[in-house]
C-alpha cells in the first residue's frame, strides 16, 4: 500500500478529521468517516465483529475501533453488546437503512466504472485521411465494440488535427505525426509512395523511375496538408530538386487528372487502382513511405470509446509489423 494512502487510513482510522463536533468541515460540507461507515455497516450486515472483519478483509481490532470512534465522535450507542451478540441500536437500525442505500449506491458506482472500462457504448466520431487508412481500423473496432455508433469524416491530415483539436471529432487517423503536445499519437500503419501515368506516356511499361527523373517532369499533386505530398516533397528537396507541379488535386480527382494528360501522379501502393489505362512507376533507389497515425487528444485518451479506438489500431500496427517481419516459406 502507497504511503499516502496509508496515512489517509490511519486518520480515517484515528478520527483525526478538520471537523467541528456536529460532522461538518470548516467549510460547511456535511462529512463521516467512509472507514468508520463501512465498519459499521459491515457489523449490521454480519451481526458480529468477526463476521464483519471477515467481510472486509481486515483485522477484527480494525473493525472495533472503527466502530468505537464513530460512536465517540458523535457520542452516540449504535451497537449494544449483549451475551446473545451484537445487536443494533434503534439509532443504529435507522443509519443501518441508509447505510444501504449508500452501500448499494456503491456498489452500482464500481458496476459503472468497471463496466465502462469492458462494455464501450455511445458514440465515436472519427477522421480520417483516406478509406484505406480507416477503414481496417474502424472494421475491427466496430467488430469487437458493437454498441458504439461511429461517424466517419474524411479530410486531409491538417483538417483532421484541427478538427480533433475543437473536439469536432473524436479520434483521428492521419498521415503525419504532430509535434502538438495536446494530442497523442500511435503509429496505425505504412505505405510505400508511388507514382503513375498514363498508358501513352513514355514511361509506359517501365519497372520504376529514378527521383531525379523527375525534375522537369510535370506532376500531379495532392493538395497542401497531404502527407503523401510532403513525403515525396522532402524526398526531391534532399536532392535539390524542385517539383514542376502541373496540378494541384484531392485525393479523388487525382486519377482522373493523370488520364486527362495533366502529368505524372503520386498515390500510395495500397490506393492505387491497377487498371489498363494507366501504369504504376515504383520509385527506385529510395525508401518513401507514407505513415499513418491513430490520434487523440491527450486529455481525452481515457475515455472508454477513445481508449478502445486507440488499442485497436496499435494492436493492428503491432500484427502487421510482426507479419511483415516473419520469412515466408
Amino acid at each position: 500500500m502507497a504511503s499516502g494512502e496509508a496515512d489517509f487510513q490511519r486518520l480515517g482510522a484515528a478520527g483525526q478529521t478538520p471537523d467541528t463536533q456536529d460532522g461538518r468541515r470548516a467549510t460547511g460540507l456535511p462529512y463521516v468517516s467512509f472507514n468508520q461507515l463501512r465498519s459499521f455497516h459491515a457489523v449490521g450486515m454480519a451481526g458480529s465483529v468477526t463476521g464483519a472483519a471477515a467481510l472486509l478483509h481486515v483485522s477484527q481490532p480494525t473493525v472495533t475501533i472503527q466502530l468505537r470512534q464513530l460512536e465517540a465522535h458523535y457520542g452516540i450507542e449504535l451497537v449494544r453488546r449483549t451475551p446473545r451478540g451484537m445487536v443494533l441500536s434503534p439509532l443504529g437500525e435507522e443509519l443501518f437503512e441508509l447505510t444501504r442505500q449508500v452501500f448499494g449506491l456503491h456498489g452500482q458506482i464500481v458496476e459503472l466504472l468497471g463496466s465502462s472500462a469492458t462494455n464501450v457504448q455511445g458514440e465515436l466520431r472519427v477522421g480520417g485521411v483516406a478509406p484505406y487508412y480507416v477503414m481496417r481500423v474502424l472494421a475491427a473496432f466496430t467488430k469487437a465494440y458493437p454498441a458504439v455508433t461511429v461517424s466517419l469524416q474524411l479530410a486531409n491530415s491538417a483538417t483532421v488535427i484541427e478538427q480533433l483539436v475543437e473536439q469536432r471529432i473524436d479520434v483521428g487517423i492521419v498521415g503525419q505525426a504532430t509535434l502538438d503536445t495536446q494530442l497523442m499519437a500511435l503509429p496505425s500503419s505504412k505505405q510505400r509512395i508511388v507514382l503513375f501515368c498514363r498508358d501513352d506516356h513514355p514511361w509506359n511499361g517501365r519497372e520504376g523511375i529514378e527521383l531525379g527523373e523527375l525534375a522537369d517532369e510535370p506532376l500531379v499533386l495532392r493538395e497542401r496538408g497531404s502527407t503523401s505530398r510532403l513525403v515525396l516533397e522532402r524526398a526531391l528537396a534532399e536532392r535539390g530538386i524542385t517539383p514542376r507541379v502541373a496540378l494541384e488535386v484531392d485525393r479523388e480527382g487525382i486519377r482522373e487528372a493523370v488520364l486527362a494528360g495533366f502529368g505524372v501522379g503520386i498515390s500510395t501502393e495500397a490506393e492505387y487502382v491497377d487498371e489498363p489505362r494507366t501504369w504504376k512507376l515504383p520509385v527506385l533507389g529510395a525508401d518513401i513511405f507514407t505513415e499513418a497515425f491513430a490520434v487523440c487528444l491527450r486529455s481525452r485518451r481515457h475515455a472508454p470509446g477513445v481508449r478502445a479506438f486507440m488499442a485497436t489500431a496499435e494492436k493492428l500496427f503491432d500484427a502487421s509489423e510482426t507479419s511483415k517481419a516473419t520469412p515466408t516459406a
